[in-house]
């Protein structure tokens, strides 16, 4: 029962490549929401790491727009929390580019 109520809330993505929910987490996790609250709004299980990957994708290619090396900034890609002013300014410079590359999410929609 409780794995039908999960995947029937949960949103399976179709889209394998960036797209615009990765940059959507990465805002909840600028405005200061937590893992599970995230992972509770979008359907993911408690322990769920698709939060940390999903916002991880929008900091590298910050990163590489910005041409910073990753090694350089690993502690501001694992806390991002911390440096949350530093990347909210560098995800508003680049929020135009980031949306150019980004595709729009597609869903299965197996409910219907």
């Amino acid at each position: 029962m409780k794995t039908n109520a999960i995947f029937s809330t949960r949103p399976t993505l179709k889209t394998k490549g960036f797209s615009t929910h990765h940059i959507d987490i990465f805002n909840l996790i600028l405005l200061g929401k937590t893992n599970r609250e995230i992972n509770q709004v979008l359907g993911y299980t408690k322990r769920s790491h698709a939060v940390v990957d999903h916002s991880r994708k929008v900091m590298y290619k910050i990163l590489a727009l910005e041409e910073l090396g990753r090694k350089d900034h690993h502690d501001r890609v694992v806390y991002p929390r911390n440096y949350q002013f530093w990347w909210r300014k560098l995800l508003d410079k680049h929020m135009e580019t980031l949306l150019s590359v980004a595709i729009a999410p597609g869903f299965y929609d197996d409910r219907e």
